[in-house]
């Protein structure tokens, strides 16, 4: 049964390195729906990504000399309607904490029949569960690096071995550029991105 659990859990928690996707990449994608509150503060990251993507194009706008403020609403109103084709799972609620350099996500997800394409994996994971991810991420100097520090499923702590491994067999050939241990370039002209409690500043 532990070694059912350590599967179970280690499954769910590709679902949870999904989100530290946006953190990484700040992928642009367009908000599709309705106008409800979601919509509205996942279009409001999109504008201020498409503001900074455009000051890199402008040869007059002098790097570093701008920034916005994102806040945690808008980063789980992104991850809940822009990143969801991106998650093998159903993202039933999203909770993002910011603090001093840290990131956080809890949140409660359904994977339904076939959600991994591995009939093992959907078997045991099937169901709604609770994630929970916590990391530090630091990015000055047009350079970021993401330390993630606790992931845990249902309350259970996953291995960082097993997260590894997960990592690079489902999320990797998805996203080749990311990596959980090397530093990555900042996207579009980014200087810096200062996560402090309940926003993340980013200089452009």
């Amino acid at each position: 049964m532990k070694k059912i659990a350590v599967i179970s859990t280690g499954g769910l928690a590709i679902a949870a390195l999904a989100g530290i996707i946006v953190f990484r990449t700040m992928e642009a994608k367009e908000v599709q729906g309705g106008q409800d509150i979601s919509a509205r503060s996942a279009k409001s990251l999109q504008q201020k990504i498409d503001a900074i993507k455009k000051a890199e194009s402008n040869p007059n706008h002098k790097r570093g000399s701008s920034r916005i403020e994102i806040s945690e609403a808008e980063l789980e109103s992104y991850l809940l309607t822009s990143l969801k084709d991106d998650i093998p799972a159903q993202i039933d609620s999203a909770d993002v904490q910011l603090g001093q350099d840290t990131v956080a996500l809890d949140t409660q997800i359904t994977f339904n029949s076939g959600a991994t394409s591995n009939p093992v994996v959907d078997t045991l994971i099937g169901g709604t569960h609770n994630l929970f991810l916590k990391g530090k991420l630091v990015a000055r100097d047009a350079r970021g690096k993401f330390e993630l520090q606790d992931v845990k499923v249902d309350g259970i702590p996953v291995p960082n071995v097993l997260i590894q491994t997960l990592f690079k067999k489902y999320v990797k050939p998805k996203y080749p550029d990311a990596d959980l241990d090397e530093p990555f370039d900042l996207p579009w002209g980014m200087q810096e991105i200062k996560v402090q409690p309940k926003k993340a500043t980013v200089v452009y």
